[in-house]
């Protein structure tokens, strides 16, 4: 059973990727749409948009590490 119906759950989702997109672009010191972009073509939104995954589970900044992981920056280096 869900708690939340289809609309309710896309605008928390929403929500939630401007969040992600916005750590990405302060991260690589890009605009937040050149981020949003690049997000949106990844395996790490594909993975967040999936139930089955998981990832939506955790926090956006991990997402946003993940994300930075899979296009392969070194996080220590972008502190």
């Amino acid at each position: 059973m869900e708690l939340f119906d289809k609309e309710t759950l896309d605008i928390l989702r929403w929500d939630r990727i401007g969040t992600i997109v916005c750590r990405i672009a302060q991260k690589l010191g890009i605009r937040p749409i050149d981020a949003l972009r690049d997000f949106y073509k990844s395996q790490t939104c594909e993975l967040f948009h999936k139930k089955s995954s998981g990832l939506y589970l955790y926090g956006d900044y991990y997402i946003a590490d993940e994300y930075l992981l899979e296009k392969g920056y070194d996080l220590q280096q972008l502190q």
